[in-house]
């Protein structure tokens, strides 16, 4: 039997609970550090791919993704990381990029780790704004404003912890769907996106709300996610069985939230009244 609080909602497991400060702390100075957060991904996997065996000598030469600041006997990387043409460097030249990019990788996590020790510890409008950038999302600055207004319950301009925590405790013990939950929508999008890479999969997606809600209603949601309008069956896409991105969750989670407030007391005496208008 699963513990409940005295207003008889279930809790924040432990195990949520440390993924919510994850995404707080990935969010805290979000724009100071976007770049080198991407930039650190992309030498993740240029050094992942440098690393591979080398193939046999009668095999064409392995190509390889370089950084655009990268020296050395190889090509510079000119377009995009979804398009860029690879180059091809003998083992010389292969272990000059490998150093050049460890030492960029180290000075990256240097400026990351400066800004997570900054005393102060807290979310601006200009992160918020970034972060939905980043999940493919661009909002306008009343569009941020506005989502900051959900949470910022100190009015000063910025989300702490305490506001962080309040705002998604509220949210997941709304049932009336009068709670203003964009910027949630958001943080429970990232906590379900465990490997940061702007996609939440089947598997990440259970893994958090079998423990919050139950195995019944978790079935449902995910059917609603992954699946097509109207309870169509999923569709195994991508990784992990099946991933959506940011679009596609946003519009799920919107449109259930509309179908709450519209099924609530309140909604229904709203509906009333429209239609009584229109009568008139």
């Amino acid at each position: 039997m699963k513990q409940t609080t005295l207003d008889g909602s279930i809790p924040i497991a432990p195990k949520e609970m440390k993924e919510l400060k994850r995404v707080y702390d990935q969010l805290c100075f979000f724009a100071d550090k976007a770049h080198a957060m991407q930039r650190l991904k992309e030498i993740k996997k240029s050094l992942a791919e440098l690393h591979k065996p080398v193939p046999h000598s009668n095999a064409a030469p392995r190509s390889i993704s370089l950084s655009p600041t990268s020296s050395g006997n190889c090509a510079r990387d000119k377009s995009s990381l979804a398009s860029r043409r690879r180059s091809s460097c003998d083992p010389e030249g292969q272990e000059k990029v490998i150093i050049a990019l460890e030492g960029e990788q180290a000075e990256l996590q240097k400026i990351l780790s400066e800004i997570h020790s900054r005393p102060v510890q807290h979310i601006r409008p200009e992160d918020t704004a970034a972060a939905l950038k980043s999940l493919g999302k661009r909002v306008t600055k009343k569009e941020v404003q506005d989502v900051m207004w959900e949470v910022d319950e100190k009015l000063d301009g910025v989300i702490d912890w305490e506001e962080f925590q309040l705002n998604f405790e509220r949210n997941i013990r709304d049932v009336s769907g009068l709670e203003p939950a964009s910027f949630y929508h958001m943080i429970q999008f990232m906590i379900y996106d465990r490997n940061n890479n702007g996609m939440v999969s089947i598997d990440e997606t259970m893994n958090m709300l079998y423990a919050r809600v139950g195995r019944d209603k978790m079935e449902l949601t995910i059917t609603k996610l992954f699946g097509g309008d109207d309870g169509a069956p999923i569709k195994e896409v991508g990784s992990q069985g099946g991933e959506i991105d940011f679009t596609r969750y946003w519009e799920v989670v919107v449109k259930e939230q509309q179908k709450r407030f519209s099924e609530s007391e309140l909604g229904k005496i709203l509906s009333e009244k429209k239609q009584k208008n229109k009568k008139k």
